[in-house]
């Protein structure tokens, strides 16, 4: 098949990284056509060669119809459910149940190459992990933590998938989190409050990805002749307390006993949106080795961990 012939599916189009995937695929010459499905409308016109639906990733049968009557070769599924929404089987049934409609899709329409957004977040957050996991590393989700069982369970139906389908090509992201001036998630949300919150005693190694970065990772991941896992990340990252001073904030360290109790409580109350079980995130260390995605599928990031922080700050 010829490169112009190529046509590529988009699940999650108009999320976050989905939207600036769009904005870099709107100078692609890679794909003759892009089909982009989403429950959320584009926020503009989209140029010529892409074609919009409207498509629940729940939706088994729609979405393999879309996909089939578009001639999809290539899909890279990013429709999940990123911010916590205190609904846990809501969350599982887009990002677990959805995935299972993924990977029929692939299966019965005979895609040739699949990427999927996994996370930093399968290797689950536990005291004691090393420094700078590779891929090698096993896939534990963190208990009561939604997101990161979700993607656990998600890498489990990929490996699955895999063994029982070596003609198609898969690749799997596993980025850090994803930051950017159109950020505007949990973690964006606590880094612009006027002090930053750690746990006591504890100091974890912090990575980021500038959002444009992780656009170019997926589109990379989509274009190149490559399959497998790769961690996503700008580079080794910083210590907790040194993002504060980047974000020239206090820094505010609980003991364990307190943190844990008013969190939960503050839940409770809808005060903040994760319970307990995600501060595991700013208290163990978990850092990924990014040196295969260089290698293998030539990634560059434009963008530092710390010029990825500075983002965040306000225009002088």
């Amino acid at each position: 098949m010829a490169e112009s012939d190529k046509i590529l599916g988009m699940t999650g189009s108009f999320g976050y990284i989905g939207k600036r995937l769009i904005r870099r695929l709107c100078d692609d010459t890679a794909f003759k056509k892009i089909i982009c499905t989403d429950i959320l409308p584009p926020p503009e016109a989209p140029p010529e060669k892409f074609e919009v639906h409207r498509c629940d990733i729940r939706d088994r049968e729609r979405l393999s119809a879309v996909l089939r009557e578009g001639a999809v070769d290539t899909l890279i599924h990013l429709a999940f459910i990123a911010n916590p929404t205190r609904d846990p089987g809501f969350e599982y049934d887009v990002d677990v149940n959805g995935t299972r409609n993924v990977l029929h899709a692939c299966k019965s329409l005979k895609i040739r190459k699949l990427v999927v957004a996994s996370s930093d977040c399968a290797y689950g957050f536990f005291e004691g992990t090393p420094d700078y996991l590779s891929e090698s590393a096993p896939v534990r989700s963190t208990p009561g933590f939604p997101y990161s069982e979700n993607k656990a369970a998600i890498e489990q139906l990929l490996a699955d998938f895999i063994a029982d389908t070596p003609e198609c090509a898969v690749v799997i992201l596993r980025p850090c989190i994803v930051m950017g001036p159109n950020a505007n998630n949990t973690t964006s949300k606590s880094m612009k409050d006027p002090v930053i919150i750690g746990v006591r005693g504890y100091d974890p190694i912090m990575q980021f990805i500038h959002e444009d970065d992780a656009a170019e990772a997926f589109y990379l991941a989509a274009v190149r002749d490559v399959q497998g896992v790769f961690n996503l990340a700008a580079d080794g990252g910083l210590r907790y307390s040194e993002l504060a001073r980047v974000l020239g904030k206090p820094m505010i360290s609980l003991p364990v006993w307190l943190i844990y109790p008013l969190v939960e409580l503050l839940y409770r109350l809808r005060v903040v949106p994760f319970g307990r079980a995600q501060l595991d995130y700013i208290r163990y260390p978990l850092s990924m080795d990014v040196e295969k995605i260089g290698r293998v599928m030539g990634f560059k990031p434009k963008y530092t961990t710390r010029e990825t922080l500075r983002t965040l700050l306000p225009d002088p």
